[in-house]
């Protein structure tokens, strides 16, 4: 169980567990504490450049004092679960001063309470949430990407700490520096608790099947059965002239359109490398119920007919297609299409990134939808995911 507690024995790191049976640590011994950890694995919080650190560290530590608060009410609360959105966001003020945009949209506004608020008014009572896009806002800069990913998991760790009834968190990791994510992703589930492991379509626009990082999913094919890989698309690039150009056609905002083709670009590439079906321990979570990917995955996979069937096969047993958008009216159909079983569906929002408008419909979109009936959708609300993550969210 993920409790408040347990970052007083992290602390030991520092300071003897007893300094704290008769009292709360303070602000400083959490930054002091949160910055060895650091030290201690090599990583230079400082390294992020025109950065003010002190920023990031004081609300992981504001959010560890919140629990002062929040601790007897969490130990008394009911954990009577309706929904569970698998895929929803974080933003920090200190993280979107440094993104201030995503997608090409604005980042959001964001805090603890307007998401809870959100929470209670759908009905949703536990979100797995990510940062996005992640760590993956200085290209080029292993050390700044490597510092930040240790912050953004720091910070998310402390939301599932002190809100465990609520929020759940999936890790980032620093790649395309591929064994830096594997420290961190270790680091993160090990000590962390972390639901699983967040990836996204590309790093400096490196798909996932890129040989580079094989010996990633090596290592988290390696931890045993049943491991979490939750990929979410981002900004597509090329590479001119060793530059990243953002490779967006269109007078669209990326994150619009060009995300969905990005859901299609990295399956593919997982496909074809066979990097789904080499590492069999990994469930994957893909958002928007496949983005574009079911409109191409025939046309693609009938052209390496020697993985079809496999592939296919994995397509409809590891992977986890969630809801996020209007994507029950009519997208999920060609999902459905491919004989995905209802098993496999999970609920999303993309809370605080979707437009404000689209919440409703898109869970009356789920609650009316033709594709499923009753019985599948109490799974897709609740039951598959909570198969899924067991006692990696608190239930």
């Amino acid at each position: 169980m993920k409790t408040y507690t347990k970052f007083l024995v992290a602390l030991t790191w520092t300071t003897s567990f007893s300094a704290y049976v008769n009292g709360w640590p303070t602000h400083d011994e959490i930054v002091q504490s949160t910055q060895e950890r650091a030290t201690a694995d090599s990583i230079d919080l400082d390294a992020i450049p025109s950065f003010n650190l002190s920023s990031a560290l004081d609300s992981i530590a504001s959010t560890y004092l919140d629990g002062q608060a929040q601790e007897m009410t969490q130990r008394n609360s009911s954990n009577a679960t309706t929904i569970i959105d698998v895929h929803a966001h974080c933003v920090p003020d200190w993280y979107r001063a440094i993104a201030p945009t995503a997608g090409g949209n604005p980042t959001p506004f964001w805090n603890v309470s307007g998401h809870l608020n959100f929470m209670a008014s759908q009905g949703i009572s536990h979100a797995v949430v990510a940062f996005s896009p992640g760590a993956n806002v200085y290209p080029g800069s292993r050390e700044a990407t490597i510092a930040l990913a240790r912050l953004i998991n720091e910070q998310s760790a402390a939301y599932a700490r002190v809100y465990p009834n609520h929020f759940s968190f999936y890790a980032v990791v620093p790649l395309p520096y591929t064994q830096d994510a594997i420290a961190e992703a270790m680091y993160a589930l090990d000590t962390l608790e972390a639901a699983g492991i967040a990836l996204y379509s590309n790093f400096e626009g490196r798909y996932l099947g890129d040989s580079a990082f094989t010996p990633f999913f090596q290592a988290m094919d390696a931890r045993g059965a049943d491991q979490i890989i939750y990929i979410h698309p981002t900004t597509p690039y090329l590479r001119i002239n060793g530059s990243l150009i953002e490779a967006n056609p269109t007078t669209y905002p990326t994150g619009n359109i060009e995300f969905y083709f990005e859901t299609a670009r990295v399956l593919q590439d997982l496909a074809v490398t066979q990097t789904i079906l080499n590492f069999t321990n990994i469930n994957y979570i893909i958002p928007h119920v496949g983005g574009a990917f079911p409109s191409v995955a025939d046309r693609l996979l009938k052209s390496f007919p020697a993985i079809y069937d496999r592939t296919l096969a994995a397509l409809q047993t590891r992977f986890f297609w969630d809801s996020a958008g209007p994507t029950y009216f009519h997208q999920v159909g060609g999902l459905l299409a491919y004989d995905i079983p209802a098993s496999q569906l999970l609920f999303g929002t993309d809370y605080p990134y979707a437009p404000i408008f689209t919440y409703a419909p898109s869970l009356v979109g789920i609650k009316m939808s033709r594709f499923v009936d009753d019985f599948e959708r109490e799974r897709i609300f609740f039951r598959n995911a909570q198969e899924l993550f067991r006692d990696r969210i608190a239930l």
